[in-house]
């Protein structure tokens, strides 16, 4: 019979092993190396989505390494929405002075499901020299890098200055075109090295202004000295960032094609962008995890995400108790969802708002809304309507996230905002147009709406985390229209996803939108591109998390929880499980322990480690002969050295010298020849003798 920590060794295996089935065609290689391939990657065309999903593993090396087939680059992260390679796209420049040769690069990505992500940059690296950046039509950008003399170092610091200079550019780009430009002549010296590098790299840090990369100047003695080094005397090794899609065009047509790649039953399409049919990805609805992609792919992420009996999802949106469909099922009546099975998929609604729920997460719900404010002119008196959000009496607050945004000519949006009627105007912008569009009644397809107080066709500000109550109506700027031809404005409430572009700079947002000369009838679904949506912050509650924990028969976070509050002013709270636990915080008994080990996605041991699982945590242990912390971010496992610590031993007995050799090789040691020939001038026996012994010296001292 086998005992326990047999049976939990081969219960570790077996999950390890199911939990990577769950991330491969079944039948596939699961990993390259330490490097596991999630579907729709693979090893082999059978095993990937389509050909530009393919990788290639490579067995020489070890360990083996990926390598994406179509671009022949090693991938060393598969992300659900990114791909990270090395050997970066390169140029280099040695210079004959006779000719001052300009070295090109462009990299084409069109066809293929791959972008450059925003969080790349083209980086410089050399004396006198700029590279500029170009979309292959006109360029768009670029930088200069200058050494003050041959001492510099490379790169120190912020990548700005000593030879070294970096340029982003646009995200989500299938082309970008580069070239190196000798400047030492308009700099009036003789150029200080003969080469110069551009290349396209991540940024280290993206929360941070600049990149910082630092490397040796002999790279730029000649072509071969940075080749032959591969970067391993830089700072860092240069990594691209590539952002991928499944398929082509948006979800709503996806969802039409034999293609669709969203593979599981609890899989939903995500847009990769909300202005382009760029493409889609695939996720897990809330509550599940692991690969879309494939049937059966996504898990549930603990025993169950609603209450007993209750339904958990509704069309392509999971319900997550607090929330609820049914009696019995929500946590209070503000919390109620109603499915409506009529359509296909069925859709979600707030019963209180009467609204279509698109997402709903652990601490905020999205909606579809279709209000707005207008007002439109014609020769006699202009037809105005406003916009009101009364949230007072409800569990609900505008998130932050949310834009008053307004589209029109020569008008204001006025905005009253705050926490009761009797708050003050809290938000403004202006919308100006063109001499153009007054004359002919033109369109604004397409602006960029413009955070700002005026802007051009189209304005949008934020909103204050926290609001329960809105009033926005619009102002026309000079009491009178401007222009003659039957116009309108309009103002509505429009949730701006915290996209990767938007992390770097909130100052505009794409709208494509039409100036019509309809009533006020219109809706904003008619005006944008896609339906406008609000994001509204929910919480637990009127009180704070200390004043609600007094009660514990009314306390909503069960065990392994943590309590956050919701604003130190407006009170409520949400419930999160603790760091290194999963499930639903609401529910009894509370949130699992995560076994980080059980898949080494969810751990950061390294290979040679072995990972040990703890209540809310784990470790890594090196095995015996190696030192470090046994992690993929820290110092790893280190091979220990030869010891050179000394023991000392102490031999008390009566034997003559000769006697030694023996009593030493009893410890595992040997007899130096050296004493073995001055034993013979020794003749006395020793009562106590005082040795120091090297280990790994096999040598006394």
């Amino acid at each position: 019979m086998m005992n326990p920590l047999q049976l939990i060794s081969i219960f570790l295996i077996l999950s390890a092993l199911f939990s990577a089935a769950l991330q491969v065609k079944p039948g596939c290689q699961d990993r390259c190396g330490d490097l596991l391939i999630p579907y729709p990657f693979g090893v082999g065309l059978k095993c990937s989505l389509n050909p530009y999903f393919n990788i290639s593993c490579d067995a020489s090396t070890y360990p083996p390494k990926a390598f994406l087939s179509i671009m022949k680059k090693e991938v060393i992260e598969f992300n659900q929405t990114y791909i990270r390679l090395k050997n970066p796209y390169m140029i280099s420049a040695c210079y004959d002075s006779s000719t001052g040769n300009q070295h090109r690069m462009s990299v084409d990505l069109t066809g293929t499901p791959y972008m450059f992500s925003y969080v790349n940059v083209v980086t410089a690296i050399g004396c006198d020299d700029m590279v500029l950046l170009s979309d292959g039509s006109s360029y768009t950008g670029g930088c200069s890098v200058f050494c003050a003399n041959k001492n510099d170092t490379g790169g120190i610091g912020n990548c700005q200055f000593n030879g070294c200079c970096h340029e982003r550019f646009p995200g989500f780009n299938s082309f970008v075109a580069a070239e190196l430009i000798d400047v030492s002549r308009q700099s009036l010296r003789e150029k200080l090295f003969p080469c110069s590098y551009a290349f396209i790299q991540e940024e280290e840090n993206q929360d941070e202004t600049e990149t910082v990369f630092s490397y040796p100047l002999y790279y730029l003695n000649n072509l071969t000295a940075l080749l032959n080094d591969n970067w391993a005397s830089a700072s860092r090794l240069p990594v691209v960032r590539l952002d991928w899609v499944a398929g082509t065009g948006n979800c709503s047509r996806a969802k039409t094609s034999v293609t669709y790649a969203c593979g599981d039953d609890k899989s939903f399409c995500i847009d990769y962008d909300d202005y382009s049919d760029r493409g889609y990805t695939c996720s897990c609805v809330q509550g599940y995890d692991g690969n879309p992609y494939l049937p059966g792919g996504c898990q549930t992420i603990s025993s169950s995400i609603a209450k007993v009996g209750c339904l958990d999802q509704c069309g392509e949106v999971s319900i997550p108790f607090p929330f609820g469909v049914g009696t019995n099922c929500y946590v209070e009546p503000a919390f109620e969802v109603v499915c409506n099975t009529a359509t296909n998929p069925a859709k979600p609604f707030r019963r209180t708002l009467n609204t279509e729920i698109v997402e709903l997460n652990s601490s905020k719900i999205v909606v579809n809304y279709m209000y707005l404010a207008s007002t439109c002119y014609n020769n006699t008196k202009p037809q105005e309507r406003r916009l009101t959000i009364d949230l007072l009496k409800t569990q609900y607050r505008l998130s932050d996230e949310n834009w008053i945004s307004a589209i029109g000519c020569e008008d204001m949006v006025v905005a009253v905002i705050g926490a009761d009627k009797q708050s003050i105007i809290r938000s403004s912008c202006a919308m100006m147009c063109p001499g153009s569009w007054i004359d002919r009644g033109l369109d604004g397809s397409g602006a960029q709406c413009n955070y700002g107080t005026t802007a051009f066709g189209c304005c949008r500000v934020p909103i204050p985390r926290g609001t329960n109550y809105l009033e926005a109506n619009l102002t026309n700027l000079f009491g009178r229209r401007a222009y003659g031809n039957d116009a309108c404005s309009y103002a509505f409430v429009r949730y701006i996803k915290e996209t990767d572009a938007d992390r770097h700079s909130r100052t505009s947002a794409f709208i494509s939108y039409s100036f019509t000369s309809n009533s006020t009838k219109i809706t904003p679904d008619r005006l944008l591109t896609k339906k406008p949506s609000m994001a509204l912050d929910w919480r637990i509650g009127a009180v704070n998390c200390k004043e609600a924990r007094q009660d514990l028969a009314k306390y909503a976070c069960r065990n392994n929880t943590d309590c956050v509050g919701f604003d130190s002013t407006l009170g409520g709270y949400l419930c999160n499980c603790s760091k290194g636990y999963k499930g639903n915080p609401y529910l009894s008994p509370g949130c699992e322990d995560i076994d980080e080990c059980i898949d080494n996605m969810t751990n950061t041991c390294v290979s040679s480690s072995t990972c040990i699982n703890e209540p809310g945590a784990f470790h890594c242990s090196c095995p015996k002969g190696y030192t470090g912390d046994g992690t993929k971010d820290g110092t790893g496992c280190i091979q220990k050295p030869p010891s050179k610590t000394k023991m000392i031993i102490l031999i008390e007995d009566v034997r003559s010298f000769n006697d030694m050799p023996a009593v030493i090789s009893d410890i595992g040691y040997t007899w130096p020849m050296s004493y073995k020939n001055a034993a013979t001038s020794l003749s006395d026996t020793l009562p106590l003798v005082l040795f120091e012994i090297y280990d790994g010296m096999n040598e006394i001292k």
